[in-house]
């Protein structure tokens, strides 16, 4: 039972960490496609030659590896048993260390022919596939969907890696504990067992064994006189004997089924009362669209910075308030799908931007950051590259309307005496007169 119990652990618990990886690999393949221009990226594959298209899928792929812990985040294909690359991101640590981004069409050998077969075989398909690989890159479990272009060419795959030596320890460890427990419980009901049976069971036993076989040899005797078919019971008082041994077997078969299916259930209430903690907590502190903190991240965030500054831990901050152009438009225009992604892309933006200051959506088209630091003495650089950024992004026509995204900035900057709130409504009215501004610009 213990055995079986622990496969049991193992199976269900691996299959749960394995859709959890399933789920968020899906999401961020499918975040990607939906960015990318498909057919522009075959033009590049054909040509051998990076368009404007290809660069921000670059620095998409680039933000997105670090965004989300992944292993690797690429784009490839296979020719003549090497793999080929189209596009691939490197993570902010290889950046910091003079890394490049891998060319276009770059060949590597460092994938082993039966990985190569899974790759030709994901491109293939029209759903995206899961696997174990193991290159000189690493040990890693990969997603990949394949790259289509509108006349139906498979050309490559978008593939998602996250290592998965994190994930076999985790369920290696969680096994270990259960197995370990187990056994403890059946070293544990073992003994007892033992014991009781001595006590209880092995002694009538025999006893009923010796008086059965003496009734076996008088029933085998010469004469068939049914008065030598007397059982002689013993000295134990056989029948009492025998009824209470029956009960106690039954009664302890039942307890031990009570038992273990108690634990089961305790087992299983524990695990889901963490999962619902777990969950619970992601939706009180996460903004579910972009991934960002909540209001109520914002808020706790503000409380422990104001705790700060009065036990005067925090010298000096700033508090940037942000708000979407054109919200209302799109949705109204191109429906809030559309509206959503204009907030996510946005939001991308920002997170890549000002990467070292946590950020908030605390309404709909509203987000803070919270400058400290680098970013806080980096602060008007920063905002000018994310004005100048954003109006790239309003003005470029080649884009979709909803990924021209357009912004109102505001800056609060602390000083001696300020709390929080008045930071943050100096930067809110900072923001409204440069959203009037740029009102006045457009008419």
């Amino acid at each position: 039972m213990c055995f079986l119990l622990s496969i049991q652990a193992y199976l269900t618990y691996s299959k749960s960490m394995f859709e959890r990886y399933d789920d968020k690999l899906d999401d961020i393949l499918n975040y990607v496609t939906k960015q990318t221009d498909l057919d522009d990226l075959y033009e590049c594959v054909i040509k051998g030659e990076k368009s404007e298209k290809y660069n921000q899928l670059q620095e998409l792929l680039n933000g997105m590896v670090d965004d989300f812990q992944l292993f690797y985040l690429y784009s490839v294909f296979v020719r003549d048993k090497l793999m080929v690359n189209i596009c691939s991101a490197t993570s902010a640590k290889e950046r910091a260390k003079g890394e490049v981004d891998m060319p276009l069409l770059e060949t590597s050998d460092a994938y082993p022919e039966e990985e190569l077969h899974k790759f030709s075989e994901a491109i293939a398909k029209d759903e995206i596939s899961y696997f174990e690989e193991n290159s000189e890159w690493g040990y890693a479990y990969t997603a990949c969907k394949p790259l289509v272009s509108s006349t139906g060419v498979h050309y490559g795959l978008l593939c998602a890696d996250l290592s998965i030596n994190e994930l076999h320890k985790t369920v290696h460890d969680y096994v270990l504990y259960n197995v370990i427990l187990s056994l403890c419980l059946g070293l544990l009901f073992a003994l007892i067992l033992i014991i009781w049976l001595r006590h209880n069971v092995t002694g009538p036993i025999l006893a009923l064994e010796k008086s059965a076989r003496r009734f076996a040899e008088k029933s085998r005797g010469k004469k068939k006189d049914p008065k030598n078919l007397v059982f002689d019971a013993p000295d134990i008082n056989t029948h009492n004997e025998v009824e209470s041994l029956s009960i106690a077997i039954a009664q302890m078969s039942k307890d031990l089924k009570t038992y273990v299916e108690d634990i089961l259930e305790a087992e299983e209430t524990v695990k889901t009362a963490q999962e619902e903690a777990a969950t619970m907590t992601m939706l009180a502190y996460k903004d579910a669209l972009t991934h960002v903190g909540s209001r109520i991240a914002y808020d706790n965030a503000a409380r422990t910075l104001e705790k700060d500054l009065k036990e005067r831990l925090v010298s000096e901050f700033g508090i940037l308030m942000i708000d979407l152009n054109d919200l209302k438009v799109i949705n109204d225009s191109y429906g809030h799908a559309n509206g959503n992604l204009y907030i996510a892309g946005a939001c991308h933006i920002i997170c890549t931007i000002f990467r070292h200051s946590p950020v908030f959506r605390i309404g709909g088209d509203e987000f803070i950051v919270i400058l400290k630091n680098s970013d806080y003495e980096q602060r008007h650089e920063l905002i000018e590259a994310a004005n100048q950024k954003f109006y790239e992004t309003e003005n470029d026509v080649s884009r979709e309307p909803w990924d021209r995204y357009s912004v109102a900035i505001g800056l609060g900057e602390y000083k001696s005496g300020d709390t929080v709130d008045s930071v943050s409504k100096r930067a809110d009215e900072d923001m409204y007169q440069n959203k009037q501004k740029m009102k006045k610009a457009r008419t």
